[in-house]
């Protein structure tokens, strides 16, 4: 399961099709200062020698303390220039938050020149492009911070994971976005390895695929675009395909991933290049999942799946979260009873090709293998 546009469209109610939010606009962060919010050069040159500023990055409190307030004796360029200011700083502390939640770049002021063309962006898959890579980032072992939209992911599991206790807000209304569905709050004095378990326990039937289902007739086909989305620097591969079932849809084994150009994710780094292909997102109805792999999922199986995407999935995933840690009480021998399942499918394909050979068999071996560690591993 995952991050869709679909999820973003219906959490944040923000366009996710629109123009791809980067820009190739090389000034510096002092001639940015100047060109966009309107201070002279003196000014901004002792602004960028603060510590405000880190290269291009710039603190939300000194957005907030220079350009909170106009008058009536404001110029229409002073107005207009606040106007970007607050824009940037309303991006800084949602779309894109960084680690600290202090600070947000210059070089996204470009792309607020215009005022007028702000919203033929589209913010949305932008959001999800920036998560994307952060979550990548939090995934190595000496992260303690994450970026990104956090806010959206949070939604995002309580829509799909009852079983968490998400507390619903009884203000909400279906005309409103869906974050707003939510009380979000921070809870404490529950450890990580309590909520790795959980996850590692949850039953197919404890999972809601398709949480809005009843609120609207048709997916949007933006939601099935597969290719490269961007968020200013960072391009990521977005692929529904792995996920059809959060569309209500039958999950087949999907096509190969993207590939990055350069990538380098050891246990403390996470450095990745994906290409940027323009023509994708500008032309995203020509990118999408063929409607012959978009099959409903029977009445009353959401979690439904083609016969061959489990032993794929064994093979190619990770099936725990946890390390070390076995499902608890009755769920252990419902666990054992589908890893068997799978090697006994294994096993009768390979028993049923004729011209199996030392290599098919060292496969076949391999896959069994893969299947049966994460019970072991410690």
């Amino acid at each position: 399961m995952g991050l869709t546009l679909h999820d973003v469209e219906h959490i944040l109610g923000i366009p996710v099709r629109g123009l791809a939010v980067y820009t190739e606009d090389e000034r510096t962060p002092k001639q940015l200062l100047m060109d966009f919010l309107g201070l002279s050069d003196e000014v901004a040159e002792n602004a960028i020698a603060s510590n405000a500023f880190k290269n291009y990055a710039v603190k939300l409190s000194w957005l907030e303390m220079n350009f909170k307030e106009v008058s009536e004796t404001d110029t229409d360029e002073r107005v207009v220039c606040c106007a970007r200011a607050y824009l940037l700083y309303v991006i800084g502390c949602t779309l894109f938050c960084d680690k600290s939640g202090g600070f947000v770049q210059l070089d996204l002021l470009p792309l607020l020149e215009d005022l007028d063309k702000v919203r033929t962006y589209g913010w949305g898959s932008s959001c999800l492009a920036f998560l994307y890579r952060h979550l990548g980032y939090a995934s190595r072992s000496k992260a303690k911070q994450i970026g990104g939209f956090l806010i959206l992911l949070e939604a995002w599991i309580n829509e799909h994971f009852p079983t968490l206790h998400p507390v619903l807000d009884p203000e909400y209304t279906e005309e409103l976005p869906r974050a707003r569905r939510w009380c979000l709050h921070s809870e404490s004095g529950t450890s990580v390895e309590h909520y790795r378990r959980v996850l590692d326990d949850l039953l197919v039937d404890e999972v809601i695929f398709d949480p809005y289902k009843n609120r609207r007739q048709n997916v949007s086909d933006i939601a099935f675009y597969t290719g490269p989305i961007r968020a200013m620097s960072y391009v990521e591969p977005y692929l529904p395909d792995r996920v059809l079932r959060q569309f209500g849809l039958l999950q087949r084994i999907p096509a190969d991933p993207i590939a990055p150009q350069r990538a380098s994710r050891g246990q403390h780094t996470y450095h990745v290049v994906y290409e940027w292909t323009e023509g994708f997102w500008s032309s995203p109805d020509y990118h999408l999942v063929p409607e012959d792999k978009r099959e409903r999922t029977p009445p009353g199986i959401p979690w439904a799946c083609t016969d061959d995407y489990i032993p794929w999935l064994s093979v190619f995933s990770h099936q725990r979260v946890g390390r070390g840690l076995p499902p608890v009480g009755g769920r252990v021998r419902q666990g054992r009873e589908e890893q068997v399942r799978v090697v006994l499918d294994v096993v009768q394909r390979a028993l049923g090709d004729t011209g199996l050979g030392a290599v098919e068999l060292r496969q076949t071996l391999q896959d069994i293998h893969a299947i049966l560690l994460p019970t072991f591993d410690t």
